[in-house]
């Protein structure tokens, strides 16, 4: 079983102010300036996540108690920062980023579970899929365990089917968990289909098991409009597979298609953000310790490749552009190369009705390496 409020985090201050408080928010409303996104980012010993372009530091916002390996997830208006390497999860306040409630996911017996997302149900009930050992673990209230965790073991002959991503769509008025499973070989290579489960959020079951079109569902699903998007590079070592690219699961009838291939983008897909009208994924190169990024553009609706890799709206010499988020009409990319004073966070403006998008003269500063943007309340 999970263990809620144990000592693994190490920060005193961090601990005694967020200790097992609810999920619904017992600590006190922060007060915040405007805020656009709010960012995790990590150096190699500690972890950041603020509310930008502000990025407050504080003992409640950085230092080794956030680990060094983080994620950002959202769902249902709320907001988590996953801390991957000790197996806690913070909720956010959505609209400043400052944590407000702490669970643990940490599994007996295990180093860590690794926590890789959270999708959050009407019942406010958490959805949390582990990376590292074949489960998804429901809380409840207060973050408790809420049932015996969802056994995901025979989803793989290996025994783990390295759960990713889950999101929580409701599908004629019933709710639904959608999760998805990479299915790597043991040498962490994709040469097995990976697979869809869909989940029913009342009865906690897996009713439909779907074969995925492409390979290695990487990162977090996006949702829009009753549709997901899958990044799937397949392997980061080519870039021309034709199992990989950008996926498109319709959450209605669990059919899915491979909407753009890899191929065409130019690079392995990482990571993705889709607006209505707009789609963008930054994709890598197949060198081998380089991958060199680029920010692409293709339309969710048909497939269509506007700008790849040859025309990239943004590209890098090394695997250095990580974090995507919209917000309206803005598109923020993470920029992992120093800026002499801290890291920067691009920003673009997309031109009514269109996908063309202008880099502003306008960037945010964190003082970490990004690894995660979602849009502030």
């Amino acid at each position: 079983m999970a263990r809620i409020c144990t000592s693994i985090v190490t920060s005193v201050v961090l601990t005694t102010v967020l200790a097992c408080s609810s999920s619904t928010g017992d600590a006190p409303a922060p007060t915040c300036g405007p805020t656009e996104i709010i960012a995790a980012a990590s150096d190699t010993s500690s972890s950041v996540v603020c509310g930008a372009p502000s990025c407050e530091l504080g003992p409640y916002t950085s230092g080794a108690a956030l680990g060094t390996d983080p994620s950002l997830a959202a769902s249902s208006g709320r907001v988590f920062y996953l801390a991957r390497d000790n197996d806690n999860i913070f909720e956010l306040d959505a609209a400043c980023g400052t944590p407000r409630a702490q669970f643990s996911v940490h599994q007996d017996g295990v180093k860590r579970a690794n926590a890789h997302d959270v999708a959050a149900a009407r019942d406010r009930s958490l959805f949390v899929v582990l990376y590292d050992v074949p489960r998804i673990v429901v809380l409840g209230k207060g973050g408790q365990p809420d049932g015996a965790p969802i056994d995901l073991s025979s989803y793989d002959d290996d025994g783990n089917p390295q759960a990713e991503s889950v999101r929580i769509v409701d599908v004629a008025g019933v709710e639904k968990a959608f999760v998805t499973l990479e299915r790597l070989d043991l040498d962490w290579y994709s040469r097995r289909p990976s697979k869809m489960l869909r989940i029913d959020v009342a009865t906690r079951q897996v009713e439909a098991v779907i074969e995925l079109a492409g390979r290695n569902p990487f990162n977090s699903m996006v949702e829009l409009n009753g549709a997901l998007f899958l990044a799937e590079p397949g392997n980061f070592d080519a870039d021309d597979e034709p199992l990989a690219g950008i996926e498109r699961f319709d959450t209605a009838t669990s059919t899915s298609r491979l909407l753009v291939n890899e191929k065409d983008l130019g690079g392995s897909v990482a990571e993705l953000a889709v607006t209505d009208g707009c789609g963008v994924a930054i994709v890598a190169g197949k060198q081998k310790y380089v991958n060199s990024t680029s920010v692409v553009t293709f339309d969710p609706a048909s497939g269509r490749v506007l700008r790849s890799a040859s025309d990239p709206v943004l590209a890098t010499g090394g695997f250095d552009l990580r974090a995507l988020a919209w917000k309206g009409s803005t598109l923020y990319v993470g920029d992992r190369r120093t800026g002499g004073v801290g890291f920067q966070v691009h920003t673009f403006e997309r031109a009514p009705g269109t996908c063309l998008l202008h880099e502003t003269d306008r960037t945010i500063t964190l003082p970490q390496r990004p690894v995660a943007i979602r849009a502030a309340r």
